[in-house]
């Protein structure tokens, strides 16, 4: 158990809660740092703060209040191709934490999750390592390989003690519809409870994938907060590929019911990104992590939790 004190940008989101979570279970003193007149329900024991992180002003003197050991900065846009919003929320308000931060006499440990979309275009199938080139093909990975080089600069100039932990495919309980295994899940509880008829229509299930379980990830951004090297990134992934198909095969598996997997035209997509799995060969050396959860278990406890919530 600790006494560090913790703010979390971003802590409403899929990985914000299950951070927040394993920060309790340490006993840490955390403060969830939500944008004005959003609504939120936190865990016992998380305090809040309210400021738009795109706004240094606001994010200054809630630092200046609570005078963190740590930030974790998970608040950002996903997805879309909106690069104007993008830009504002993943790369300005990334420097509006920063220069904040930069600005207490003891500056925190700052941890900022980036993500596999920033490598992109893969030139082969092998584990990605963190000396590859980055060759996004969207708004949002252009959006993530700024955010990870504006943050680093940070480090390199002496100025906050930044680390990055480069992301890839997270799933597991809370996983939200918006996400693939999330939108699987909804739609087989649904026809479970008889909402919908047993057929999961499904869009472009050739790619392969690296998925970790959320509770692994987020173990891994606690870890490199406190071990891993300021200015450095860090993958975090399974380093197992895994075809987008089996996922749903899987879920498909684990339903009570039977459910027949039909392509649907409206979906059928060609991936921008066909492949795309990692090395965490770095991440283990420095902090001694290692997945603990397999996927099935994963897949498994999403579907429980679709149940208790849909």
């Amino acid at each position: 158990m600790n006494n560090h004190t913790i703010l979390v940008t971003g802590a409403t989101g899929f990985v914000g809660q299950h951070l927040l979570a394993l920060l309790l279970a340490q006993g840490c003193a955390v403060t969830a740092v939500l944008q004005p007149a959003t609504p939120a329900t936190l865990p016992a024991g998380v305090a809040t703060a309210t400021a738009d992180v795109t706004d240094t002003a606001a994010m200054s003197a809630v630092m200046q209040a609570h005078q963190p050991d740590f930030i974790f900065h998970l608040a950002g846009l996903v997805r879309g191709q909106d690069t104007a919003a993008l830009w504002r929320v993943n790369v300005q308000g990334t420097e509006a934490v920063l220069e904040a931060a930069s600005q207490l006499a003891t500056p925190p440990r700052v941890v900022i999750p980036g993500s596999a979309a920033e490598y992109g275009l893969l030139v082969d199938d092998q584990p990605v390592t963190e000396m590859a080139q980055t060759r996004p093909l969207g708004p949002y990975g252009v959006s993530k390989v700024a955010q990870t080089l504006l943050a680093l600069g940070y480090a390199w100039r002496g100025q906050v003690p930044v680390v990055v932990g480069r992301v890839f495919n997270i799933t597991g309980p809370a996983e939200p519809a918006a996400m693939l295994g999330g939108a699987m899940a909804a739609q087989i509880v649904a026809i479970e409870r008889g909402e919908q008829e047993p057929i999961l229509r499904v869009g472009n299930l050739s790619p392969t994938r690296d998925y970790v379980d959320i509770r692994d990830m987020v173990q891994a951004l606690w870890l490199l907060g406190q071990q891993g090297q300021a200015g450095e990134i860090y993958n975090i992934c399974s380093g197992q590929a895994v075809q987008v198909a089996a996922v749903v095969e899987q879920l498909v598996a684990l339903g009570r019911v039977p459910i027949t997997i039909q392509p649907d035209p409206a979906h059928q997509r060609p991936s921008d990104i066909p492949h795309c799995v990692g090395d965490s060969t770095k991440l283990r050396a420095a902090t001694g992590w290692q997945p603990t959860l397999n996927l099935t278990t994963s897949l498994a406890d999403l579907l429980d939790w679709w149940r208790l919530n849909y």
